[in-house]
């Protein structure tokens, strides 16, 4: 039977001569708890303890920040939980989640996220809770808010005149929760039904499906030639290539295969996390020859330093639709979704017009069918380029005509 540790034993533990793993002393006094011994010398707390027939171990803090005494505090306390079902890892989170507040505990949210998400989408999340959740409720803990706490915060983004934001700042608080549910902080997440967020104002949406008429994308692209080279160039190119708004204001030059006209999209960046190839066709090509000029590097849309990338879509398309006298109210991403509709009515098939703005196939075919397709689609955005530069023509010949 293994002896009893104490204080001078303890302080007086050292790794074995070229030891190349971490060692283990148990306690004789408290069952399950032990001392790791790492081959630097490094001594850590940790306890094993049965709970549903499984042998788990959780760390209770380094030596000597833990003494002797509080380890077998804190082993005790996992050793009478489990008795009663519970892991170590549940009890910490219990203990934890009885002083966390909803600002700290986003805060670990969005660390834990940060790897797996654009930089974008980590800014949208902090803006949201920012400016609509913590105001109201970011001091308050997590255990113990409810339901009508939730319903307290949409009732005041859809007071400030923002319905349809609403339904971010909810889907952004609910997401936080389910997180802190599935980390062990909380029991359960408030059941709150989408029409219960309408009956304080918060907006029905629909999805867009908005796109430009022939004559409208003719109009757009003649008209952007005004708005400056780098406006200009940014919304032509847009047109053309059916891709975000993003990944055309971040196109860099050392993605761009000037030999082949093609375009590289790396997953770190793309929406799937998967690399994705765009066929640039010869009008596309003609708009990053005369941004680059002979540089091979930096960014495409760039303004007087190429390290800082443009900046100006929204003012850009702003100044676009004040030319088209405000005729269609069209958003960027509609552009994206003029060139994916018009693939269609160019008789591209539905597989090559979906790799084409970069979605995924689904089903079976996702399986069995790898073939990239990149002659399809170098095909279709050469045909909806010659579309486009077809349209503009038309509206150049009529208002020539005028």
């Amino acid at each position: 039977m293994p002896k009893a540790l104490t204080d001078s034993v303890v302080k007086t533990l050292k790794p074995e001569r070229g030891a190349i793993s971490w060692r283990e002393v148990t306690d004789g006094r408290c069952r399950g708890l032990r001392i790791r011994l790492s081959p630097t010398g490094e001594k850590v707390w940790a306890i094993k303890v049965t709970v549903g027939g499984r042998r788990v171990r959780h760390t209770l803090g380094a030596y000597p920040e833990v003494a002797l005494t509080q380890a077998r505090k804190r082993a005790a306390d996992f050793i009478a939980a489990a008795r009663d079902g519970m892991s170590p890892a549940e009890v910490s989170s219990r203990k934890r989640a009885a002083t966390l507040t909803l600002a700290t505990a986003h805060a670990d949210y969005i660390e834990a996220m940060r790897g797996g998400l654009r930089a974008s989408t980590i800014a949208l999340k902090e803006g949201l809770f920012g400016d609509h959740i913590e105001p109201t409720m970011g001091y308050r803990l997590i255990r113990s808010i409810r339901r009508a706490d939730i319903m307290e915060v949409i009732s005041s983004v859809v007071t400030k005149g923002f319905a349809v934001q609403a339904n971010r700042v909810f889907s952004e608080l609910l997401a936080l929760l389910r997180w802190l549910e599935s980390k062990g902080y909380l029991d359960g997440v408030p059941s709150i039904r989408k029409k219960d967020l309408r009956s304080v104002g918060a907006a029905k949406e629909q999805a867009r499906r908005q796109t430009l008429t022939d004559a409208e994308l003719g109009e757009a692209w003649v008209e952007a030639a005004a708005l400056g080279d780098l406006s200009g160039d940014y919304l032509r190119l847009l047109i053309l290539v059916g891709q975000r708004r993003d990944e055309v204001r971040l196109m860099r030059a050392e993605n761009i295969d000037f030999d082949n006209a093609l375009w590289t999209i790396s997953g770190k960046l793309y929406k799937t996390g998967i690399d994705h190839s765009v066929p640039l066709s010869n009008a596309a090509m003609e708009i990053v020859r005369r941004r680059c000029g002979n540089r091979r590097e930096g960014y495409i849309f760039a303004g007087h330093l190429l390290d800082k990338p443009f900046n100006g879509a929204a003012s850009a398309l702003r100044r676009l639709q004040k030319a088209m006298l405000g005729r269609s109210a069209f958003t960027l991403h509609d552009l994206r979704r003029t060139c994916r509709t018009g693939l269609s009515r160019l008789g591209t098939d539905e597989q090559t017009a979906e790799l084409v703005i970069g979605h995924i196939p689904q089903g079976i075919s996702a399986v069995y069918d790898l073939h990239d397709r990149l002659a399809e689609r170098r095909a279709a955005l050469d045909l909806w380029a010659e579309h486009v530069a077809r349209v503009a023509m038309q509206v150049a010949d009529r208002e020539s005509a005028k």
